[in-house]
């Protein structure tokens, strides 16, 4: 009986050890995290979905578990926390501090194909960092190639990661600060207010180009449509003139002396309507002319003598 009784203890006991045992193979997958099951060290599966999971309890199985969703950052700076100094295409030095931003995209591979991941992202990120600053100028460094800069690092540092079977994704590419070295900030100063000054007097003629422009190009319209206006009307009197012409020629040929006579009466009729015509209570003591602009022109007793005497010789 109490050999029986010894034994089902040890039965109960070992089963528990052995539950026991085997509960140690659960794990737990949280949100972002995904798991590499690990057989005598060899990678033989992969778990991605959040959520209890199992496998062989160790030392047979093991999961390692990474979030490869957590973003992580290398930064490229001087132990000093100054720039990396780099040459660019015109041959300034500049500093330049960089933040990397990445994640992991294969799990596998970030695992296993690379000791240390962080170094190579930092390695690759400085030797292409290099590269492409070797190939703008620095007025392209420092204003319009910055975020051309950006995309074209992110591009070929990602394809450097992925030769190397790294298994990181980069994420995007900080240029936290770019700036001339100590030594040489008051020239980089100098020409930075030079090109701000050469800017702002780019914008203030351009401003006052597109004030004038609009204005001469109304007044030329203006000047266009008044002279336009006066071709017409010119066109239209001339033609009108010559349509008279005409209609009096015709009567002309038909009448001649009664024409001619019309025109004269016309034409001292014309010529009374812009004078005035003064009359003197002693006709014979003066003698007046129509001078230019209807004004009147009173004759000296010399002048009018002498076209006396003259008369009657």
């Amino acid at each position: 009986m109490r050999n029986s009784l010894n034994r089902k203890r040890l039965w109960i006991a070992g089963g528990i050890v052995v539950l026991i045992f085997l509960s140690t193979g659960f794990y737990t997958i949280e949100s972002g995290q995904e798991a590499v099951i690990l057989r005598f060290g060899k990678p033989v599966g992969e778990a991605r979905e959040p959520g209890v999971h199992y496998h062989i309890p160790y030392p047979i199985e093991t999961a390692l578990k990474v979030h490869v969703h957590q973003v992580q950052k290398v930064m490229l700076q001087e132990p000093d926390g100054n720039g990396v100094e780099t040459l660019t295409g015109d041959e300034n030095l500049i500093l330049i501090t960089a933040v990397i931003n990445y994640d992991v995209k294969n799990l596998r591979d970030y695992l296993f194909n690379v000791r240390d991941v962080k170094m190579l992202v930092e390695s690759a990120s400085k030797s292409e960092l290099f590269r492409q600053v070797a190939e703008l100028s620095v007025d392209e460094v420092m204003t319009t190639g910055k975020s051309i800069l950006r995309l074209l690092l992110k591009e070929e540092i990602q394809k450097i990661l992925d030769r190397r079977g790294s298994g990181v994704r980069i994420i995007s590419i900080e240029l936290a600060d770019i700036s001339p070295p100590q030594w040489v900030i008051g020239d980089f100063k100098a020409v930075s207010n030079a090109r701000e000054k050469k800017q702002r007097i780019i914008k203030d003629a351009e401003g006052y180009a597109n004030e004038v422009i609009p204005m001469a190009r109304g007044e030329a319209s203006s000047i266009l449509s008044s002279a336009q206006a006066y071709s017409s009307e010119t066109v239209s009197l001339a033609r009108a003139k010559v349509s008279s012409f005409n209609a009096l020629y015709s009567e002309y040929i038909n009448n001649p002396t009664n024409t001619t006579t019309l025109m004269y009466l016309e034409t001292i009729k014309r010529i009374y309507k812009s004078c005035r015509i003064i009359v003197d209570s002693n006709p014979d003591n003066t003698i007046y002319y129509i001078g230019k602009a209807g004004t009147l022109k009173q004759i000296p007793e010399s002048e009018k003598k002498g076209e006396e005497d003259s008369g009657k010789q």
